[in-house]
């Protein structure tokens, strides 16, 4: 089975969700390093699109964030053997308003799109009713869209409702497998990984008491249709960057090779003893 060597998605203190004063760079590829990781993904979150007023969540994380990151990691020894890759978390706010231009994406090494931060009132869009029928059409809604922006690397927690999370189960069961395969599709055709995320796994703690079965059925349906996908623990603590290893469940659940990650990520294959 595949033995990750990546986590593509961690927040630093500079994200304003991320509380923790020791969530700095340094410490974060320490902790990487210790994990055995060879590629660290940092995807703080931004609004940098001067065209559209931002939610006032993101109004102190515009590029500056992307120049701070640069600053903060010219000022450290890299640790050998990992890999650095500068990337972000942009919100999409809607088809068509999107927190980052392409000018930008296309200086980043990646960019993680972001089309289910639900709980962003009054700026993301939301479902118009709050039933499991209506939030299972806007998600398929703002998936498509953001798979087809031509901005996103991979797409951040798919399919995941946040502020919704209570009927995200019921949602679900509302969507078919042919039309989670035709809007994975989309991606697949696009060129837009998938994210396996630390979102997918359970925490009380976060009302993320869902069923495995759930986020197992997305990445087995995103598989059938042709995605790649990448992998990223969502990390806001040190602690949180753990979780990294626990999506290896994922992999030998939907047997996951190589041939299934988005190319260049690092990843080996290691052979069971005989």
């Amino acid at each position: 089975m595949i033995k990750l060597e990546h986590d593509l998605h961690v927040h630093t203190f500079l994200s304003e969700c991320c509380t923790s004063p020791d969530q700095t760079p340094e410490n974060i590829l320490q902790t990487a390093a210790g994990l055995g990781l060879k590629q660290i993904g940092f995807a703080d979150h931004i609004w940098a699109n001067p065209a559209i007023e931002p939610h006032p969540f993101y109004r102190k994380q515009g590029w500056s964030q992307i120049t701070r990151l640069r600053e903060e990691l010219d000022r450290i020894d890299l640790p050998e053997n990992l890999q650095v890759l500068i990337g972000c978390e942009a919100e999409m706010a809607g088809p068509g308003r999107y927190g980052i231009t392409r000018e930008q994406a296309e200086s980043l090494d990646f960019v993680l799109l972001s089309t289910n931060h639900f709980y962003l009132e009054g700026f993301v869009e939301e479902p118009p009713h709050r039933t499991p029928e209506a939030l299972g059409e806007h998600m398929l809604a703002m998936f498509t869209a953001g798979a087809s922006s031509g901005l996103a690397t991979a797409l951040a927690h798919p399919m995941l409702p946040h502020g919704y999370l209570e009927l995200y189960e019921a949602a679900m069961e509302t969507l078919s497998d042919q039309q989670l395969v035709d809007a994975f599709g989309v991606a697949a055709a696009h060129g837009v990984a998938l994210e396996i995320s630390g979102n997918y796994l359970p925490d009380r703690r976060r009302a993320r008491n869902f069923d495995f079965a759930v986020p197992l059925r997305i990445i087995s349906l995103a598989k059938r249709a042709g995605c790649r996908f990448t992998f990223g623990s969502d990390a806001h603590t040190l602690e949180a960057m753990q979780r990294i290893k626990s999506l290896e469940f994922f992999i030998a659940a939907l047997e996951l090779t190589l041939a299934d990650l988005m190319p260049g990520l690092a990843a080996v294959i290691e052979y069971p003893n005989s």
